[in-house]
């Protein structure tokens, strides 16, 4: 029975690569996450992912930051069962159907256009409300019924804007809700200053904005505290015994994303 297929055009590469490399490790024998939506979406994607399949290092970092942000929510999700979670930018990402305990109450936030794309694919689901609108649109904040403890996932995204934007989804979390945890990944400033793509006409940057720790992103998000920072060094340990080692040398650590958890004051 032919699939039929599902334009990919209005969904960022780095969230489709995000959604390959889940899907291409759902299928080795030893797996380190398995995800099946993953491995469904990826066949009804009208999308030549040639270019994924041989980039191992980027897939290898969204394989490590599936492994920490997983067990980071399925942690929260074990203290607050009856949470309500905002997934930020969501993508193409599948992470409710990893985490649930079928009792939370889960919010996708993107833009129409990738709404429309995930609404396709993965259809509806209880539990599970889809929010159209972009994060900077602080609209959004009124469609999440959140009357207890919340928390925010921000996933690949604060390098791709800029320190007032990141400054200003913080305002907006400050000012709608109360018991709010964030999850953010973000990138140093010297990966920022280094990264570059190869375009057609040449190279350009990568990344737009990094910050080097939690104590400085603490300033920018009034309100807020950084109780705690992960690098995906330690993603990578579980894949590979050579991180176990490495995660702890200086320069490494530095330069490596991290994960860094904010909690209203």
């Amino acid at each position: 029975m032919q699939i039929d297929k599902i334009s990919a055009e209005q969904i960022p590469v780095p969230m489709l690569h995000a959604l390959y490399a889940r899907a291409k490790e759902s299928k080795r024998e030893n797996h380190y996450i398995y995800d099946q939506k993953a491995m469904e979406a990826v066949e009804r994607l009208d999308y030549d992912f040639a270019g994924e399949a041989k980039d191992v290092y980027m897939g290898n970092g969204a394989i490590a930051r599936t492994i920490l942000l997983d067990k980071m929510v399925k942690e929260y999700v074990q203290a607050n069962p009856d949470a309500c979670i905002v997934n930020v930018a969501c993508g193409m990402d599948t992470r409710f159907y990893r985490v649930d305990n079928g009792r939370i109450r889960w919010y996708d936030l993107d833009l129409p256009e990738v709404a429309e794309v995930r609404k396709r694919i993965f259809g509806g689901q209880e539990r599970v409300t889809m929010i159209a609108k972009s994060v900077l649109d602080e609209s959004w904040a009124e469609e999440v019924d959140a009357g207890g403890p919340v928390l925010f996932i921000i996933e690949e995204l604060s390098m791709y804007l800029d320190k007032q934007k990141v400054e200003k989804i913080f305002r907006i979390i400050g000012k709608y809700f109360r018991r709010a945890e964030v999850l953010i990944e973000v990138t140093a400033p010297y990966t920022v200053k280094n990264a570059v793509k190869k375009t057609e006409e040449g190279t350009v940057p990568k990344y737009t904005w990094g910050i080097k720790n939690g104590r400085q992103l603490q300033r920018l998000a009034a309100g807020f505290k950084a109780v705690k920072s992960v690098t995906l060094m330690e993603g990578l340990k579980e894949m590979y015994s050579k991180y176990k080692v490495l995660r702890y040398l200086p320069p490494l650590r530095n330069v490596a994303n991290k994960i860094i958890v904010l909690r209203q004051k």
